[in-house]
């Protein structure tokens, strides 16, 4: 008989001990509790930082492209592309030469307008050319280095040109002709 009453208990024990732990987890005192975590919204995306503002070298550095992409229009020709690696060779190139006191198309290093775009052009953008117009002179703003280039046959050819496709403009302060002195260079590349 003993053996009917454990077979008849144990469903009750199991049967109580269930509906004990369903007791406890009402009342919030078992360890292995379901929680509903409330829904939360993602944060909002801070909003956009604007650019910081251009230097004065570098609002003459953009005016210069703007004024040589309006001569192109005015002659017919498409507008130059913008190539950031260009303009930060052009930048190196201008600083270089306004702090050694030198105006070539090769620095004292050997670097050329091919080798300096290679330097700085460390995400591969791919280029079939590469080549450069340089001005300088005291009191040289954007229009008169774009003048300056208009005069000269070999700088000429490359803003009435169709070989090349972006452009690039570096300026820097130094000194020349024992005064102060303005540096521009543009940088021009052939993308494919």
């Amino acid at each position: 008989m003993k053996p009917r009453c454990i077979v008849r208990t144990w469903p009750t024990l199991l049967l109580t001990a269930l509906s004990a732990s369903s007791t406890l987890a009402a009342d919030g005192s078992l360890g292995w509790q379901t929680q509903t975590i409330p829904r939360t919204e993602a944060p909002a995306p801070n909003p956009a930082t604007p650019p910081p503002p251009l230097n004065d070298l570098e609002r003459q550095a953009a005016e210069a492209i703007k004024l040589t992409n309006a001569f192109r229009r005015r002659n017919g020709l498409p507008e130059f592309k913008e190539d950031p690696v260009c303009t930060q060779a052009a930048v190196d190139h201008a600083r270089d030469m306004a702090q050694r006191s030198y105006f070539d198309h090769f620095g004292p290093d050997g670097s050329s307008p091919t080798t300096r775009y290679r330097r700085r052009n460390t995400a591969g953008q791919r280029v079939i050319r590469v080549t450069e117009n340089i001005a300088r002179g005291n009191g040289t703003t954007p229009e008169s280095a774009l003048q300056m280039w208009l005069n000269s046959s070999g700088h000429r050819k490359h803003l009435v040109g169709t070989e090349m496709n972006h452009i690039g403009v570096g300026v820097a302060n130094g000194s020349c002709f024992f005064s102060a002195c303005t540096y521009f260079v543009q940088c021009f590349s052939r993308w494919p």
